[in-house]
């Protein structure tokens, strides 16, 4: 019975093997499992739970950390690499002496008492502030002038010069040797009630003096001085409550005084001869485009009694030669618009010839146009045309005094002595006049980043175009 039961019990074991499925343990049926080898059935792998709080969270990918943001580069605080005043140096004539052919001096803003003089080629000066920087000679006579410049290709800009016993900023060759300064720039500079000139150029060439006030002078607020040829350009200037606006004595030959405004002087513009400078006589320069209006200023400083002859007059050419006057605005003015006169030098009499006054507009001046006797009927060659006038001596002065044709009657040419003289209070210490218009100056645009440009190559004498030049529209 007992060897039964266990029959029954191994038949039993047989048929449920053969009944099993066959696909079950596929892969692992062909013998043992390697030594220690888990033989479990892995895991079903299941989606987690949703977060019901933060539904993105299912989609969220890993992100990569944003890199931190770079450090903003630091300014360079010298984009110039310039010889700053007074960063580097203390004061500017330090920084000129050390400065190499090419270089720039930079000026910070603040109050200089010094006299600068400069005598390396080739080099700028630069206040960073026109207003802002200021050389002030405080009238002591040991400071004759803001800055002297005995050197070729030297730029003065964007500062202010007052109150020197002599010049503001002077270019100068020397006066007793054959050195003549070639290259110099004057730009957005403001001269104020400096003893003598305001901006003055002797014996020098290929000059500019651009978009820069003169005022408070017992000469001139522009003077150029002793130079043939001159090859310089005066453009986009205001000279105002000088005694002379501008002065040029033996200046001329490529000498271009244009598009400016002279204004409110005992006198404006006047090239003249002098014995006293070398190159004599004045000649061949042009003046152009220029806005000469209300001279006559009895607020201003006298320079000398020769130069009260002419007081209240825009623009007279007292012994000056071969002179083109051309498409000015001359209005305004107390005493004449332009006149043409000998100038007496001691024992010599300069006389004014071949002068040409074309195709300039007259408006409201004491008269318009005169013509100082010189020679009895002789106009020596001086000549009007195309001009907007409405008084003259002589009379009727283009018919009489043509360009083109024969010379009429001058017997009612004037003496110098006409225009009288103003009383003699009226007259203002130099160190007292008033510059109304000196505050409203521009200055250069990025004065500490814009690359130095001296002033050895001038290259508006390439490109001047005296046609382009038309009649101010004045204010």
């Amino acid at each position: 019975m007992r060897r039964f039961l266990a029959l029954l019990f191994t038949l039993a074991l047989a048929a449920a093997a053969c009944g099993s499925d066959p696909d079950e343990g596929a892969g692992t049926s062909t013998g043992a499992s390697e030594p220690g080898a888990d033989t479990s059935e892995p895991e079903e792998q299941l989606d987690p739970e949703p977060d019901e709080d933060n539904p993105d969270e299912d989609n969220k990918v890993d992100e990569e950390p944003e890199p931190e943001a770079e450090a903003e580069p630091v300014a360079d605080p010298n984009p110039l690499g310039a010889l700053r005043v007074p960063e580097d140096y203390p004061t500017i004539q330090e920084a000129v002496d050390a400065a190499a052919p090419g270089d720039i001096v930079l000026i910070g803003e603040g109050v200089y008492n010094e006299s600068v003089s400069v005598e390396t080629d080739n080099i700028v000066i630069r206040g960073v502030d026109r207003q802002g920087v200021v050389l002030d000679g405080m009238h002591s006579e040991d400071l004759a002038n803001g800055i002297i410049v005995f050197a070729n290709g030297v730029a003065v800009e964007n500062l202010t010069v007052q109150n020197y016993y002599s010049n503001g900023v002077f270019f100068t060759g020397d006066y007793d040797s054959d050195f003549l300064l070639e290259g110099y720039r004057i730009s957005h500079v403001t001269a104020l009630n400096n003893r003598k000139y305001g901006l003055y150029a002797f014996n020098a060439t290929y000059g500019l003096i651009e978009n820069s006030y003169a005022a408070g002078h017992t000469d001139s607020g522009y003077y150029v001085g002793q130079c043939q040829p001159c090859r310089v350009l005066l453009t986009n200037n205001i000279s105002e409550y000088n005694t002379l606006a501008y002065s040029g004595t033996n200046a001329g030959g490529e000498l271009y005084v244009v598009n400016n405004e002279f204004r409110l002087n005992r006198i404006g513009v006047t090239p003249n001869t002098l014995s006293s400078e070398e190159l004599a006589p004045q000649r061949s320069g042009v003046f152009a485009g220029n806005w000469i209006h209300s001279n006559g200023n009895p607020e201003t400083s006298k320079g000398g009694d020769i130069w009260e002859l002419a007081y209240g007059v825009g623009m007279v050419l007292p012994g000056a030669n071969e002179n083109l006057i051309l498409r000015n605005l001359i209005e305004n003015n107390r005493n004449g618009g332009v006149a043409i006169s000998f100038l007496p030098d001691g024992d010599i009499l300069w006389q004014a010839t071949d002068n040409q006054i074309r195709e300039n507009v007259f408006i409201g001046n004491g008269i318009d146009i005169v013509m100082v006797q010189q020679a009895p009927g002789d106009g020596l060659g001086n000549c009007f045309a195309g001009n907007n006038y409405t008084s003259s001596r002589p009379a009727d002065i283009e018919t009489v005094l043509p360009c083109d044709g024969p010379q009429g009657d001058v017997s009612d040419m004037i003496g110098i002595e006409f225009f009288a003289p103003p009383a003699a209070d009226e007259n203002v210490a130099y160190e007292d006049v008033a510059s109304p218009g000196a505050p409203d100056q521009p200055g250069m645009a990025d004065p500490l980043t814009a690359p130095a440009v001296t002033a050895d190559v001038i290259p508006e004498f390439d490109t001047f175009d005296l046609d382009a030049i038309t009649v101010p529209s004045g204010g």
